[in-house]
């Protein structure tokens, strides 16, 4: 396209090609999108390009391109999409810390989070072990800012506590979801974290109430076989074993690239 003398390229052209770069990971392919954006001024006068640059380059696995990218472009340029980006980024790349830290410089500005916004800050919380902050993210996003959370800042929330083995905390905030929106993926969250914390009574707990959502998923068998046996109750890892296979639960089998 760029080599036709017919057809002028824009930036809509830039935002339709940068997802397909960082699909693939093509960092490199990025790096020449922003040089050509930059000579045809494309960067400058769209803010749209530069957040799309700045999330492709965190996705492409170049998150210091991302933040540099991030910090060139001026206060007054910047949106609640730029500052979302860079938070984003950085949940990705687990730097809770700094995802954290650009949260609170954001809000010096005035600018206030939405529901996006508070999903990547809490996912960030999530990967970085920080709860104490992420609970008060989520705290102030109910209270102060009014957010209806989803399912997916319950579901950071419960992984955020599960991984820090604050299990009963975890299994409280499912049980309190709202019946419209609840899911069985956040059970499975917290059963792997009884997994992982070896948490038997709760996971019993939680097979149970995964399994009157949906029985047919052979993965939640399998996770609650692999808890049993771990404490050396065989006999009720088989028995589980047997009713998976009663019910002709299919689990899938896992896959790799290499």
């Amino acid at each position: 396209m760029v080599a036709c003398e017919y057809t002028e390229t824009s930036e809509i052209t830039i935002l339709a090609v940068l997802p397909a770069i960082w699909q693939n990971g093509a960092v490199r392919n990025c790096q020449l999108i922003h040089r050509y954006g930059e000579k045809r001024g494309f960067n400058a006068f769209d803010i749209r390009v530069s957040n799309c640059l700045i999330d492709t380059y965190a996705k492409c696995v170049c998150i210091f391109s991302a933040l540099k990218l991030f910090e060139d472009t001026s206060v007054e340029r910047k949106n609640l999409v730029s500052w979302t980006s860079i938070i984003s980024g950085f949940a990705m790349h687990g730097m809770g810390k700094e995802a954290v830290e650009n949260f609170e410089r954001m809000q010096k500005v005035v600018l206030k989070p939405n529901r996006v916004t508070f999903l990547s800050v809490l996912n960030a919380c999530s990967h970085g072990g920080l709860v104490e902050e992420g609970l008060k993210f989520f705290d102030k996003m109910v209270e102060e800012c009014e957010v209806l959370p989803d399912i997916k800042h319950y579901g950071c929330l419960i992984d955020m506590l599960g991984r820090a083995g604050r299990l009963e905390q975890a299994e409280k905030v499912a049980s309190g979801i709202p019946s419209e929106i609840t899911n069985v993926v956040v059970w499975r969250t917290l059963l792997g974290d009884c997994s992982f914390h070896g948490n038997v009574e709760m996971g019993e707990r939680v097979t149970r109430k995964i399994l009157e959502m949906e029985r047919g998923y052979g993965g939640d068998y399998v996770l609650m076989y692999n808890i049993l046996a771990g404490v050396g109750r065989y006999g009720d890892a088989e028995r589980l074993r047997r009713v998976m296979d009663e019910r002709n639960a299919l689990k899938f089998p896992g896959r790799s690239l290499v």
